[in-house]
């Protein structure tokens, strides 16, 4: 069996080979293709971006404005009387030439609030680029596992097809010497026409799992695979301490951070703001210049139309953050308990399959070859005894398919590692 296998693995890397046009040398392995996905991706350039735009931005957030520089002129007369002429700028003791600063100071909690917001939206950020790292290397390996075992199901059935040729062997010479009717080679046939629709069904997925490889990764998604599938640990314990830092929650909890900045801006609006107006006031050449200092402060007098709806508006904001958060969490919970069941009831079935199963088919098999040969066994046995070989085979692949796709997801969903952008 252990020929048959390399001889498949290698007429399955010719056909990949054929199908891609990738030089022979090339190979890509787990690790390999997750890095190449993390810089292939455009998405996760584009938030990396936007993330590094609103960090730059939070440096600005809750400075004081920039103040205003304003010049003109003042008291001017407009009709003559006394002496002084209409329009003149020099002549009016009140008339005069003004240049000023004009600085807002907004309420340090106002300026305060500004800033958390600002932060807030660069947390989300943050974890908008964690949650996009970690979703594509999710959807990476699970690509990855998919073609191993397409390749896998791809080897058995190249396997079954040489057994299959080598059994036809027999039965022809059975029949040629009579101790079988004819039907036995066209059953026998039959069976290997069965085995063969399987291998192109085969074929049309492999070339599905190459296409998904190559949109996450490139063109290195058309190299033969390298490696096998890691042995991640599903351990119960571990994976629940883990769970606070799973992609979703963090937006969540980033989400909810936001919420408190809103309030907290809102609350802010009920207490003053300021603002200071230095002026430099030149006048007539008969009049001494002056100089003028004026402080200003808003009036939140309508709080109950203005502050306080708003103040209202935003801790219900924060309240919805806070449930969907404690909703977000428990659903998270659940799952997890039931991806943990569902793992392990996958790996039980492998282990049955792999242990008890497939042995004991194997050896019923070997039997009924024998007493074939020695005339006691129907072929119509036999054959069936081999396909329920191959079903097992194939069973075995898909639960380990199933087992190892979940086993990746949990992995690198709730590995602490990855959340960091």
């Amino acid at each position: 069996m252990g020929g048959g296998i390399m001889k498949a693995r290698y007429i399955l890397v010719g056909f990949v080979l054929v199908v891609t046009g990738w030089p022979a040398w090339a190979d890509l392995s787990l690790d390999q293709a997750i890095r190449t996905a993390l810089g292939y991706s455009a998405e996760i350039k584009a938030r990396e971006a936007n993330y590094r735009s609103d960090q730059a931005a939070e440096q600005a957030a809750g400075t004081l404005p920039d103040p205003r520089l304003y010049s003109g002129v003042s008291n001017i007369p407009v009709s003559s009387m006394g002496g002084v002429n209409a329009l003149s700028t020099g002549q009016d003791p009140m008339s005069m030439r003004v240049v000023g600063i004009s600085q807002d100071l907004p309420n340090p909690a106002k300026r305060h609030a500004e800033h958390a917001q600002v932060e807030a939206t660069v947390d989300q950020d943050a974890v908008n680029v964690a949650k996009a790292r970690v979703d594509l290397r999710v959807q990476t390996a699970q690509a990855w596992i998919q073609r191993y075992y397409t390749e896998q199901r791809f080897s058995i059935l190249k396997e079954q097809q040489d057994d299959d040729r080598l059994l036809i062997t027999l039965v022809d010479h059975q029949v040629a010497a009579g101790r079988r009717p004819a039907t036995d080679a066209i059953d026998a046939r039959l069976d290997g026409s069965e085995i063969n629709n399987q291998l192109d069904q085969t074929q049309g997925d492999l070339r599905s799992r190459i296409a998904q490889l190559v949109r996450l990764v490139g063109d290195r998604g058309r190299e033969p695979l390298l490696g096998k599938i890691p042995l991640w640990p599903v351990q119960r314990d571990n994976l629940y301490q883990q769970l606070s830092h799973h992609p979703d929650l963090m937006l969540a909890q980033a989400t909810l951070k936001s919420a408190e900045a809103g309030v907290a801006s809102a609350e802010a609006d009920r207490h003053p703001d300021w603002g200071m107006d230095l002026a430099y006031q030149h006048r007539g050449p008969s009049y001494a210049d002056m100089v003028s200092l004026t402080v200003s402060m808003s009036l939140p007098v309508f709080q109950g139309s203005r502050q306080g709806p708003r103040v209202m508006a935003q801790q219900e904001r924060l309240t919805d953050a806070r449930d969907t958060l404690l909703d977000m969490q428990r659903e998270h919970a659940a799952t997890l308990d039931s991806d943990i069941s569902t793992w392990q009831g996958l790996n039980d079935q492998v282990q049955r399959l792999q242990q008890e199963s497939l042995p004991w088919v194997q050896k019923k098999i070997g039997l009924m070859v024998a007493n074939y040969q020695a005339g006691s066994v129907e072929i119509d046995n036999l054959l069936a005894a081999r396909a329920q070989r191959r079903r097992l085979l194939l069973q075995s692949i898909n639960l380990r398919e199933q087992r190892d796709t979940l086993a990746a997801r949990l992995h690198f969903q709730c590995d602490t590692m990855e959340v960091q952008p």
